[in-house]
């Protein structure tokens, strides 16, 4: 930017430049497993750094009928995995209870933290309170005389009953003037905003009688009132008003309301008192005692009521039910549409105590396609999700939907990859009739086959689970110790037993010819990942490394490249962005992602006047055009024997 020297006095003057930094790479190895579980929060995605806090939040492992999810989760950190997001799928719904106001419109909603019907055993109670009762200050004096803009008192020590800001009253006989006290001297001459329109040799001053349209009142106290504050103003005998307190001036005990009363009020010597209470409620809570056979201590709970006092509807109050309830067992929300009602009508009415209702217990039994699907949909808006794994849909009644939802929202996000598992006890048909169910031309998916034999943590034993966990801990480790650009193949799975069927070569040519990732048992290796192939039967999307390097590659460019959004589309800012993405991918060439001897045969980056003509510039485009090699798996390793013993040449 060029310096403008207008105005300016001769001198040094220092400009800090910014300039946009290298390109750094995104993640690629945080995962995300949707599934059901044995308690924890549904809908919504929990990050998790290892396996005990899995085991805090959402349970141990489910048997009856058996969760995949747990035995996934575990499998990816054993794997080398270290961060990944749980989202819990399930047919529970937490109790709740909706509060109306005092119009009856809803204006709180009480919900359970846990599910299930136990929850249904908490109540809420409802009840009036006022934390604050005083009376608005009177005050009254004799003038000794008052004229213009001043007025001096018969007893100067009066003076003191009054403040400035007071808006008084001054008769005598038929003259009367209502004015606004600006300033109190040390010897009780008083000053008025505004000049009186008559003389006064005697009378009185007084509280003026509060006006309709009135915003500002003295109070005796203003102890208990702040911003927010819902007030009532009545006079026994006389008119009622409410008001909201916009703000309080402890010094002067005066309050200032978002707008008038409405009303007026009688502030004569022999007028009734009018008094200011403030609106608040009080919200009791009171949950039952849970006691599991055998005692579990991370749910079972001793009895607990506690009671939330001085409660507001008004969000700069301290004491905002939104903010101030802060209970073991739920919590306290506003409803999706907020009450219409006015204050302080919006206030809960009191009622209770009340149950909390509609809760009721997960039954895994009963989860369908439309669960999972939806569940896949709440992760969109987490941006830093790579590896997408949903174990417990791998059975003939949800496998097609689900996965196909995978597919799809991988495709839409393009930012993750989806690893899909096989259906159980498949032969070599029934798999590749499954992966004759999926479709990913651009590559965003992986099956592998078969399920993998682990030990059984709840008896004696093993069991089958599939191996998305366990492989999106290989992806993750992979990709932290060489690079998304380096297969997650050829890679021993560990805590791993067996597998659910052994195949030979034979058998696992025309599967890895349809795109389906074999998993071998060697011997001296355990079971070990023997395929990187996509879904996808167009050979530039062929492997699982490529999709996932192009990922990366992408991602990082738009996010490094956010600086140049709405800068002026010139030659300079289009080099600018040329340099970034250059030294972008040298350091990937560096370590091995793409193919060529130099730089120049490992990509290109251009943006020039072809890509650029002056049309495109007029609507706003900036076009840059990158070109790859990425470096493909070495997956057929052909040694080429030949003997030459003297004779001829024998060759296989």
């Amino acid at each position: 930017m060029a310096f403008n020297p207008f105005e300016k006095t001769p001198g040094v003057y220092i400009q800090e430049i910014d300039v946009p930094g290298p390109i750094a790479g995104v993640g690629t190895s945080t995962a995300a497993f949707v599934g059901p579980a044995e308690r924890g929060p549904t809908g919504r995605p929990v990050k998790l750094t290892n396996a005990t806090q899995f085991t805090n939040l959402f349970g141990g492992f489910v048997d009856a009928p058996r969760v995949y999810a747990t035995h996934a989760v575990h499998g990816f950190f054993r794997n080398g995995g270290s961060t990944c997001y749980f989202l819990r799928v399930g047919t529970a719904v937490r109790a709740r209870r909706t509060l109306d106001d005092r119009a009856g419109e809803p204006v709180l909603v009480v919900t359970a933290l846990n599910e299930g019907r136990v929850e249904n055993g908490i109540t809420v109670q409802v009840q009036e309170a006022h934390a604050a009762e005083t009376t608005v200050a009177r005050a009254e004096a004799s003038l000794a005389s008052a004229e213009g803009e001043r007025a001096t008192l018969a007893n100067p020590a009066e003076a003191q009953n009054f403040h400035p800001g007071d808006t008084v009253r001054l008769e005598q006989a038929a003259n009367n003037d209502t004015v606004v006290i600006e300033r109190i001297a040390t010897d009780g001459t008083i000053t008025f905003a505004t000049p009186l329109a008559n003389a006064y040799d005697g009378g009185t001053m007084r509280i003026a009688d509060i006006r309709a349209d009135q915003t500002r009142l003295r109070l005796a106290a203003v102890t208990g009132l702040e911003p927010g504050s819902y007030v009532r103003v009545e006079q026994q005998g006389g008119n009622t008003a409410n008001g909201v307190v916009n703000s309080v001036d402890a010094g002067n005990g005066t309050i200032t309301l978002a707008a008038g009363l409405g009303q007026t009020f009688d502030m004569t010597p022999d007028a009734e008192e009018v008094t200011t209470t403030s609106q608040e409620f009080s919200l009791t809570v009171a949950s039952q005692a849970i006691v599991s056979s055998p005692p579990d201590p991370t749910r079972d709970r001793a009895a607990l009521t506690q009671t939330f006092d001085n409660l507001t509807m008004d969000p700069r109050h301290s004491r905002y039910v939104a903010r101030a309830v802060d209970f073991r067992d739920v919590e306290v929300a506003l409803p999706a549409e907020p009450s219409p009602t006015p204050p302080p009508g919006n206030l809960p009415a009191a009622v209770g105590p009340l149950p909390l209702q509609e809760g009721e217990d997960d039954d895994i039994g009963a989860l369908a396609s439309s669960h999972y699907e939806a569940a896949i949909d709440v992760l969109r808006p987490l941006d830093d999700v790579n590896i997408l794994c949903v174990p417990d849909a791998a059975q003939p009644a949800l496998q097609q939907a689900v996965q196909s939802k995978m597919i799809d929202h991988c495709a839409a996000m393009e930012d993750r990859f989806a690893i899909l598992d096989p259906l159980p006890g498949r032969d070599a048909a029934g798999i590749e009739a499954q992966r004759n169910t999926l479709a990913s031309d651009r590559g965003f998916a992986a099956l592998y086959y078969p399920r993998i034999v682990i030990g059984n943590p709840l008896a004696p034993g093993t069991i089958v689970v599939p191996p998305s966990g366990h492989l999106a801990g290989v992806f993750a480790d992979t990709d932290n110790r060489v690079g998304v650009f380096k297969a997650p193949a050829n890679v021993a799975l560990r805590g791993v037993l067996g597998l659910e069927r052994v195949l030979i070569d034979a058998e696992q040519g025309p599967l890895n010819e349809n795109g389906i990732n074999v998993l071998r048992n060697f011997s001296g290796r355990g079971a070990v990942v023997w395929g990187a192939r996509t879904v996808s039967t167009r050979t530039q999307w062929r492997y699982v490394n490529i999709r996932r390097l192009l990922l990366f590659i992408e991602q990082s460019i738009k996010r490094g490249t956010q600086f140049a959004v709405f800068e002026p589309n010139t030659i300079g800012l289009r080099q600018q962005v040329v340099r970034q993405v250059r030294e972008f991918l040298v350091r990937q060439w560096q370590a091995g992602a793409l193919v060529g001897a130099t730089p120049d045969e490992a990509f290109r980056v251009r943006a020039d006047e072809e890509l650029n003509p002056p049309d495109q510039v007029a609507l706003g485009i900036l076009t840059i055009e990158v070109l790859l090699a990425p470096a493909p798996p070495a997956e057929f390793v052909v040694f080429r024997v030949i003997q030459k013993p003297g004779g001829p040449v024998v060759e296989e």
